[in-house]
């Protein structure tokens, strides 16, 4: 087969083509850190990386979505925790007044305005929002759970649910009946009866108002109970969501970004194989009829 001088040019000129191609391509990877700069560097890499940042994106929704679910359960808990203890007060302040004859007319007055202090406290806490959202009004568009005389307006039966991974979801919302009783038999209708009952004369019978009260506390309990469950299960999965966030960029990492060492071996290479592809050109292409002659 003869090989002729321009067949030597053809095949010299592509080698330095490819070469040259190559230390562009190396250089565009190190310049911006990545191995993957358009699709056709690498298909089949490319479709893993859409797909973990499919995924990433999906670990953002649910890391806001655990943020929120966070707080309103964090403001749940502490508006029960709040009111077990101004609770706690009215039973103590009750069990003074029930105590018979031992009390003037001025101090019941005294314990009486106390307990209806702390009945506006206890609504107050009850109409706790979060984001204008009453965290106790269940599915409400409304910014208050109950009214100024105590009465339920918010809206029950409709868990507000919130997805925190995947395959869990978790109720974020404790509606007010369930907490806090039903009708005129609620916690708020029961201090303000006992506020009442104290400037009775005699007084109302409120050594039997103290069981009324403990089974108030204990329906307080077992909300806060319910919310803390909530609570450490969204911290668990918070822990898992942010394991997960590190394992899909790490893989992203993988598939996307340079080895820079790696990469600056491979471009010494290519430089090196560019000028010697160069050298040997020079010597072996003639590049005139002198050349030829001579």
């Amino acid at each position: 087969m003869r090989i002729t001088q321009r067949t030597l040019a053809d095949i010299n000129i592509r080698n330095m083509g490819q070469n040259l191609s190559a230390i562009a391509k190396l250089n565009d990877q190190i310049s911006s850190g990545k191995a993957l700069t358009r699709p056709s560097d690498s298909p089949s890499g490319t479709s893993t990386a859409m797909r973990t940042r499919t995924d990433l994106a999906a670990n953002d929704q649910y890391t806001s979505n655990i943020s929120q679910a966070s707080t309103t359960l964090a403001a749940a808990d502490g508006a029960l925790g709040t009111m077990g203890d101004m609770l706690r007060r009215v039973r103590d302040l009750t069990t003074q007044a029930a105590s018979t004859g031992s009390q003037s007319p001025q101090s019941l007055q005294a314990l009486s305005t106390e307990v209806a202090g702390l009945r506006d406290g206890l609504l107050a806490m009850a109409n706790r929002t979060v984001n204008g959202r009453p965290v106790f009004g269940g599915a409400t568009s409304g910014t208050d759970a109950y009214s100024a005389a105590g009465t339920f307006t918010g809206r029950t039966g409709v868990p507000q649910n919130i997805r925190i991974s995947t395959t869990e979801s978790v109720r974020t919302d404790i509606d007010g009946p369930s907490a806090f009783g039903v009708g005129g038999d609620d916690l708020f209708a029961l201090v303000g009866n006992i506020s009442r009952e104290m400037t009775f004369t005699p007084t109302g019978d409120l050594t039997g108002r103290l069981a009324d009260i403990d089974t108030a506390l204990a329906r307080l309990t077992t909300a806060r109970t319910e919310v803390g469950v909530r609570v450490n299960r969204v911290d668990t999965v918070k822990s898992v969501n942010a394991d997960n966030v590190l394992a899909l960029k790490s893989q992203l990492a993988d598939v996307e970004d340079i080895d820079p060492a790696k990469a600056y071996l491979e471009l010494t290479l290519r430089q090196n194989a560019y000028q010697a592809a160069l050298a040997a050109s020079s010597q072996s292409v003639q590049t005139s009829l002198v050349d030829y002659i001579r």
